[in-house]
């Protein structure tokens, strides 16, 4: 079983990708599947939803409580909409829920995507998690605000 990092945590991943076996854990649909299983009334309870880079998040809006995950799928390197993605589901839509970073992604990138309002991350395999997680705390003091609990600091004018 795979394991992530989660609310600041290394847990087990409860969560099965499309292509994975799904006998015990939670099935995360793609955007086509959640469509069509929300038009025919039949969400999974609880559920969970994979978005990539360039799906568009307004027609989530009325939908947002009945989805327990949303994980955002980062394809490649640099991929950056992702951020903005997470950003507008916590401070726009008021997502409340469990937030998920997955794919090519680096312990550096650990604090920006936590400031961006992600709450769990799913690295690229490569990465050491026990390292990845003590990468969390590499910040104490923001200029910017942020989703997470860094301090912010105002300048003066």
């Amino acid at each position: 079983m795979r394991s992530i990092i989660r609310r600041r945590e290394i847990v087990a991943d409860e969560l099965r990708y499309p292509g994975e076996p799904t006998e015990s854990g939670i099935r995360v649909l793609t955007r086509s599947e959640w469509s069509a299983a929300a038009a025919a009334g039949t969400l999974p309870d609880p559920a969970a939803l994979l978005l990539t880079a360039t799906d568009e998040l307004e027609a989530l809006a009325p939908q947002l409580n009945s989805l327990r995950y949303i994980v955002i799928e980062f394809a490649k390197i640099g991929e950056g909409r992702g951020y903005s993605q997470a950003r507008l589901l916590r401070q726009r839509y008021g997502y409340r829920h469990e937030l998920r970073a997955r794919g090519a992604l680096k312990r550096d990138q650990l604090v920006f995507l936590a400031r961006c309002g992600f709450d769990a991350f799913d690295l690229d395999p490569s990465e050491d998690l026990p390292a990845s997680l003590a990468a969390l705390d590499s910040f104490s003091v923001a200029y910017q605000d942020g989703y997470d609990s860094l301090l912010h600091l105002r300048r003066r004018a």
